[in-house]
C-alpha cells in the first residue's frame, strides 16, 4: 500500500521558493527558453514538433545511444539555465539555479530509484511508475538536484515502457518529470524520441509550486 504523503519528511527548505512573474516577464522567459531549446536541437540534428496546446515538445533523432542521450539532456538543461540571466528570471532564481548548473546531476537505474523512494515511505513494486510524490522524494534525497532515472537494457523497467525500448526520465525540483526520452535497444533501428514539458521546465527555472501559472494558456 502506498504511504500517505505526510509520511515523507518535510522541511521549510523544500517549499517552492519562487513567485509567479508578471505576464510580460513570463513571455520574455518563455521566449528565451524556446530560443535556447530550438538552437540546441538544431545544433545536434534533432527534428522538433511543438504542441502549444499541451506545452509538449517532441524531439526525434536517429542513431543515438542511451549514454549519449543522458549526457545531451543534462548539457541541454545546463545550457538552458546558463541562458537565464538575472534580468530575465531575477537574481534569486539565478542564485538558486547555480548549484544545478555547477554540479553533476545524479543518474540512477530504475531499480535503485525504487529502493530510495521505498526507504522514504513509498511502497512501489517493480514495474510501477514513479508518481509525483515519489519523484519529489527522490529529488530531495539527491540534494534538490535534477535527477535522471535510467531504464537500462536487461534491467527492470516500468510496465509502461515497451520491452524493446530503453530510456531516461529527467525529474526536476518542484516540477517532477520534465523530459522522458526513449530509444531502441542497442542495435535496433528507429529514432530516439524525447518528450519535453516546457511548462515544467519553466516551473523549475522559476521555482514555482504549480506549472499552471506558466502554461501556454497562462502566458497567452
Amino acid at each position: 500500500m502506498q504511504a500517505a504523503s505526510d509520511a515523507v519528511p518535510r522541511s521549510g527548505k523544500f517549499v517552492a521558493p519562487g513567485t509567479v512573474p508578471s505576464a510580460n516577464r513570463l513571455i520574455r522567459v518563455r521566449q528565451a527558453l524556446s530560443d535556447e531549446l530550438t538552437a540546441m536541437a538544431a545544433d545536434h540534428g534533432f527534428e522538433i514538433d511543438a504542441d502549444p496546446a499541451s506545452d509538449e515538445w517532441i524531439a526525434r533523432r536517429d542513431g543515438l545511444t542511451l549514454p549519449w542521450l543522458c549526457d545531451f539532456v543534462e548539457a541541454g538543461l545546463k545550457r538552458a539555465i546558463s541562458g537565464m540571466s538575472a534580468d530575465i528570471i531575477g537574481g534569486p532564481c539565478v542564485t538558486r539555479l547555480d548549484r544545478s548548473l555547477t554540479h553533476s546531476h545524479p543518474r540512477l537505474p530504475y531499480r535503485r530509484a525504487l529502493r530510495i523512494v521505498g526507504g522514504r515511505g513509498w511502497r512501489l513494486a517493480l514495474g510501477d511508475d514513479l508518481h509525483g510524490e515519489a519523484q519529489a522524494s527522490l529529488v530531495r534525497f539527491c540534494g534538490l538536484l535534477p535527477v535522471q532515472v535510467m531504464f537500462l537494457p536487461g534491467q527492470p523497467r516500468p510496465a509502461s515502457l515497451a520491452p524493446h525500448r530503453q530510456g531516461v526520465s529527467y525529474v526536476l525540483p518542484w516540477a517532477g518529470e520534465a523530459l522522458h526520452g526513449e530509444l531502441p535497444l542497442n542495435g535496433a533501428d528507429g529514432p530516439a524520441v524525447c518528450r519535453l514539458r516546457l511548462d515544467r521546465l519553466l516551473q523549475f527555472l522559476l521555482g514555482l509550486e504549480d506549472s499552471t501559472a506558466v502554461s501556454a494558456d497562462a502566458g497567452a
